[in-house]
C-alpha cells in the first residue's frame, strides 16, 4: 500500500464504507442514440465528508440498453435503461468519483470507482490497493477477513479480474482493477445477491462485455 494514498484515503474510506455496507444490505445492443454521463434532473446531496452524491432522476426508462461514458473517457457500458444512476464524487480534494447503476429491485448493481491522487502505482501496489478496498468497502463487516476471493485472473487487456464471495453477507460479486497512466486506479464492480444470481448473471454478464476504452 503506498504510504501518501493510504492517508489521502482515510475520507475516501468513510464514505465508500458506508456505500459499500448498504449495497452489501441489498434487498435482495445500445440504443441508436447512445446516452453519455447522465446529468439531468441530478438531485445534489452534500456528505458529513465534503463529498456529493448526485443521484439521476432523468435517465431513460425501460429494459432498452443505454450506453455510459465515463466523464474522463476512461471506459464505456452498455446499461439497461431502467437501472438507477447515482455518482458520489470527492469535493474536497477532487481524488476520486464513483459511478453506479443499481437494478430497479436493488438486487444488483454495478459500480466505478476512478481514484487518482497524483501518485504512481509501482510493482504490486495496485494489486494491495484493490484488495484493501474489497476487504475494506465491499465487506459485510467493513473490514478483513468477510471476502473471500476466489479466483484472481490477469486478463487480455492487461486488467485483473477478482472473483469474490462475502462470507456474511449473501452477495457476490466481480471486480476489475487496472491501473491508467502509472496514478489512475480503476476498480468496476458487479454485485448481486446470491439468492438472485440466475436472474442477474446473463444482463451482468452482457455489462461486462460492453465494457471498452471510448473511441
Amino acid at each position: 500500500m503506498k504510504n501518501r494514498g493510504f492517508l489521502l484515503i482515510i475520507g475516501f474510506a468513510e464514505l465508500i464504507l458506508a456505500i459499500g455496507l448498504a449495497c452489501s444490505a441489498l434487498s435482495s445492443t445500445p440504443t441508436t442514440e447512445p446516452v453519455s454521463n447522465p446529468t439531468a434532473d441530478q438531485v445534489q446531496s452534500p456528505t458529513s465528508n465534503g463529498s456529493t452524491t448526485n443521484t439521476s432522476t432523468g435517465t431513460s426508462t425501460g429494459s432498452d440498453l443505454i450506453t455510459f461514458t465515463d466523464q474522463n473517457k476512461y471506459y464505456q457500458i452498455d446499461v439497461p435503461g431502467d437501472w438507477k444512476y447515482s455518482q458520489t464524487i470527492d469535493k474536497t480534494n477532487n481524488y476520486y468519483y464513483i459511478d453506479q447503476y443499481k437494478s430497479p429491485d436493488e438486487n444488483a448493481f454495478v459500480q466505478n470507482i476512478a481514484y487518482d491522487d497524483g501518485t504512481a502505482f509501482v510493482g504490486s501496489q495496485n494489486g494491495k490497493f484493490a484488495l484493501y478496498l474489497l476487504n475494506t468497502f465491499y465487506s459485510n463487516t467493513g473490514k478483513e477477513g468477510d471476502i473471500k476471493v476466489i479466483e484472481d485472473k490477469m486478463q487480455n487487456d492487461g486488467s485483473d479480474r477478482l472473483t469474490w464471495t462475502s462470507n456474511g453477507g449473501g452477495y457476490s460479486g466481480v471486480s476489475y482493477f487496472e491501473v491508467r497512466n502509472k496514478t489512475t486506479f480503476l476498480m468496476f464492480t458487479v454485485q448481486w445477491l446470491d439468492q438472485y444470481q440466475s436472474n442477474y448473471m446473463d444482463t451482468l454478464d452482457k455489462i461486462i462485455s460492453s465494457y471498452r476504452q471510448p473511441k
